[in-house]
């Protein structure tokens, strides 16, 4: 299966709009605009605890002409060189690049320093070159081999303070997932109090239908 997917080419070329879902962190923003105005290869790995937009920042980028999404938990080696061959991106995106193996972490790692990816199949090499950036997220950077972690420019993100976590969750139960409005707010205080994870309040979102069907999501399966 094709580990790749390919997302639609944004019709405005400036990236001025490009993360405006994501509250806060503006000079992280300001690195990664930088980043892409740039005619050089550059890496950036987004590092941090959960509900601290590091994947936000990446299905934003996501939006980009060749922009290619693999989740670091399912790639591999193989499957990485097949989307490489099969559509020579210009950023790859990678979530959870720490649950990389070893031995796929160090074929990335090749790749970033050369720039070739190269593949020995039926006794036939096959070689291509490719110019890519690679932005990545993190949860724990330790679990990186440290020549790969040497190859990005590493930032921490700190976790949402609760102001922008509510006005976060509320704005994306309201517009993205259609919640009542009190319900959103109901949501987001309760989850703050307990995982402090914007992908819960969504999670509850889709399914609650009450004040306590949200309690009983929330202080029966969220403290699993």
């Amino acid at each position: 299966m094709n580990i790749c997917k390919l997302f639609s080419k944004i019709t405005d070329s400036k990236t001025s709009a490009l993360f405006s879902d994501i509250i806060g962190y503006n000079d992280v923003k300001r690195l990664v605009r930088m980043a892409l105005d740039s005619d050089e290869q550059s890496h950036i790995l987004l590092s941090g605890p959960p509900a601290s937009a590091k994947t936000m920042f990446l299905e934003s980028l996501s939006k980009l002409k060749s922009s290619y999404f693999v989740d670091g938990t399912s790639t591999t080696k193989a499957g990485l060189i097949d989307c490489l061959f099969a559509n020579s991106p210009k950023y790859l995106l990678i979530d959870e690049i720490d649950k990389m193996s070893t031995k796929d972490q160090a074929m990335l790692l090749n790749l970033m320093e050369t720039g070739i990816v190269s593949e020995t199949k039926h006794n036939k090499i096959r070689t291509a070159h490719v110019k890519m950036s690679v932005f990545a997220t993190s949860n724990n950077v330790g679990d990186i081999i440290t020549p790969l972690q040497s190859r990005f420019f590493v930032v921490e993100l700190p976790p949402y303070t609760y102001e922008q976590f509510y006005q976060i969750s509320v704005h994306i139960l309201t517009k993205g997932h259609k919640v009542n409005i009190n319900f959103a707010k109901n949501i987001s205080e309760k989850v703050w109090a307990d995982s402090r994870n914007i992908r819960d309040c969504v999670r509850i979102g889709r399914m609650a239908r009450s004040v306590d069907d949200i309690q009983f999501l929330v202080g029966t399966f969220l403290n699993h």
